[in-house]
């Protein structure tokens, strides 16, 4: 059985739609399985697409772009997904009380998107969080790139924490 994972920002225009469109890609081209799809916290960007410079550096590295639709976050998808991906600790903690009242046998694992992130693992103190990534909205081109950047360099890590989580559930 393939794992699922849902990634969460804060509008689902940037960073989580990002990451969802890479894994897929990366899942893609290494022959891997998994459900992934992307979340935001807020209703702000419900409905939208991709911010357009995020889709410009998406589509520039040879990314889908299209058919995206912003959405929010449920209690109900959580309870869907093995694992949920956070962009920063605010992310986090509204997954948590997202969590909270659900039963413990159907609550995903939680974790931050740089803990798969291997520059980060080699120079974080023991039980350090992971660092955010950055919110590119609003910002110059290079934010966008570094986002992506950002994203690319944790998918393996990421990736090989899926198949694990997959092998557990089987």
């Amino acid at each position: 059985m393939a794992a699922s994972v849902v990634f969460v920002c804060t509008g689902n225009i940037c960073r989580s739609v990002t990451a969802e469109r890479v894994l897929q890609s990366h899942l893609e081209r290494s022959g891997a399985e998994a459900v992934v799809d992307s979340a935001g916290i807020s209703d702000e960007e419900a409905g939208n697409p991709i911010d357009p410079t995020q889709a410009r550096v998406l589509k520039t590295a040879g990314y889908r772009t299209e058919d995206h639709v912003a959405r929010q976050i449920t209690s109900e998808w959580l309870a869907e997904r093995d694992v949920a991906i956070a962009m920063t600790r605010r992310h986090y903690r509204a997954l948590q009380n997202l969590i909270a009242d659900l039963p413990a046998e159907v609550r995903p694992q939680l974790r931050m998107l740089r803990e798969f992130d291997p520059r980060v693992a080699a120079e974080k103190a023991v039980d350090a969080p992971a660092p955010d990534v950055p919110d590119p909205w609003a910002g110059q081109l290079k934010h966008f790139e570094e986002t992506l950047e950002i994203i690319e360099v944790s998918v393996p890590g990421l990736t090989d924490y899926l198949h694990s989580v997959a092998e557990q559930t089987r």
